[in-house]
């Protein structure tokens, strides 16, 4: 993974502020309660990149991953950060 320790841990630390304001939002996910979901191909990548956006403004993204990150660095560490909301596709 090539985003900093640094930065993996402050996002591991504030997606689990989130999840644990926001306890049903993985339930509200895996049903499909969110905003366009009907458009939604990809529910898990839609469920990082919410985390997120609620985590951390994209301010911060763009101040301090993508000065060396891409959104497929960003999206890799955000799969190792973020619950599994379907065990089965982990496998």
């Amino acid at each position: 993974m090539k985003m900093k320790p640094e930065h993996f841990d402050y996002l591991k630390s504030r997606i689990a502020a989130v999840l644990e304001k926001y306890p049903h939002v993985q339930e509200q996910y895996r049903k499909g309660i969110f905003p366009r979901s009907g458009a939604c191909k990809n529910v898990q990548g839609r469920f990082n990149n919410d985390l997120l956006r609620a985590a951390v403004p994209s301010s911060w993204v763009c101040d301090n991953l993508y000065p060396y990150l891409n959104d497929k660095h960003i999206g890799t560490a955000l799969k190792a950060i973020c619950p599994v909301l379907d065990p089965e596709e982990a496998k």
